[in-house]
């Protein structure tokens, strides 16, 4: 047998790409029970440091109740107020709890799977109303790990309670003969430890579905080796704009440096600020003066300064400029046509080299 991959076979880690492209589509890296053993545990420490909080809003509540309790007249006019009132200290004891648990399970989301804004997951899918579709996501490696969870939690949290019951039962009828301070603080012990038992089971779930979650994310991300190849191409484009980038590039790299080109030059020639074209002439060697480097707008400006600082003659001549620009390539000699208005330039630069010399 062949140890070859199949063609569909997902072999290839998820490019950065692929990850992208998931994430612009919905499709994130997320534990749920990251999240809820997260805000369980911090939600513990909430009520643990503010239960006396808790206590003195309902002890207020109550002394107000029973204190205006005889001048009080509920009647149908009478009723709204007082439900405000009742609604108003119930808010007071609620609202900051549910409020730091909303902020707590949005941050531990946004922990996961960073900050990522997008409508697609809320598109219509054929997929999510197709039954076949739908049995195969219960089948599925994912469905049958997330009825394990479920599974797992009735596991974990029934025999704590059940052990944790059973020991402080006979307490617990002893529970009335107690002081009502006394009786609050137990019970809250026996809470908070029962909770924390709780809690530290469901962290080790949660660490376990977080492993799993990452592992199938990675595993749902991979790709074939045509859906790797068709990547690529997507990303270096169409072959014969590859080509023409190519030709670009090696036109490009066979071009003089911008410094040592202006150096090598006799004059170079401006329109003043639009083109500059910088030409050199080897009597020797040369039939005719040629073109070295060109340029307009920025690169014109770049070009006359450049020769400026190092002491190449400029000379303006904006028919000429514009001439040499658009009629004669990089690296080429200047036509017949071009001779005498070239040569009376370079004459007045030679001459003048010659009075400084």
């Amino acid at each position: 047998m062949s140890d070859k991959p199949e063609k569909h076979e997902k072999i290839h880690d998820p490019t950065p790409q692929r990850i992208k492209k998931a994430r612009e589509d919905g499709n994130l890296f997320k534990s749920k029970e990251f999240v809820s053993a997260g805000v369980l545990f911090l939600g513990g420490l909430m009520l643990y440091y503010g239960v006396p909080r808790v206590f003195q809003s309902m002890q207020r509540m109550m002394q107000e109740t029973l204190l205006n309790a005889p001048e009080t007249q509920i009647t149908v006019q009478s009723a709204p107020g007082l439900f405000v009132r009742a609604a108003l200290h119930v808010s007071d004891i609620l609202l900051p709890f549910f409020g730091l648990m909303l902020v707590l399970g949005f941050g531990l989301n946004v922990v996961q799977t960073g900050w990522n804004i997008t409508l697609k997951p809320l598109e219509p899918k054929a997929s999510r109303i197709n039954p076949q579709q739908g049995l195969k996501r219960i089948f599925s490696s994912k469905g049958l790990f997330e009825a394990f969870k479920a599974i797992m939690k009735i596991v974990i949290v029934a025999p704590i309670a059940f052990l944790n019951i059973r020991y402080i039962l006979p307490d617990v009828l002893q529970l009335h003969l107690q002081a009502l301070p006394q009786a609050l603080a137990t019970a809250a012990g026996w809470i908070v430890v029962m909770l924390a038992q709780m809690i530290v089971a469901l962290v080790l779930l949660a660490i376990i579905d977080f492993s799993f979650e990452k592992w199938k994310y990675h595993e749902d991300l991979k790709m074939t080796d045509k859906e790797l190849k068709d990547e690529r191409k997507q990303q270096e484009g169409d072959p014969h704009q590859r080509g023409k980038r190519k030709q670009m590039a090696r036109e490009m790299a066979q071009r003089p440096r911008f410094d040592h080109a202006v150096m090598k030059a006799d004059v170079v020639v401006t329109n003043p600020t639009h083109y500059a074209v910088a030409l050199a002439y080897d009597r020797m060697a040369d039939e005719a003066p040629h073109v070295i480097i060109k340029g307009i707008r920025k690169r014109a400006l770049r070009i006359k300064q450049f020769a400026l600082d190092n002491d190449v003659p400029v000379v303006e001549d904006r028919p000429l400029a514009r001439a040499l620009y658009s009629g004669v390539p990089e690296g080429h000699a200047i036509p017949e046509e071009l001779y005498t208005a070239v040569a009376t330039i370079l004459a007045e630069v030679y001459r003048d080299r010659g009075e400084r010399t």
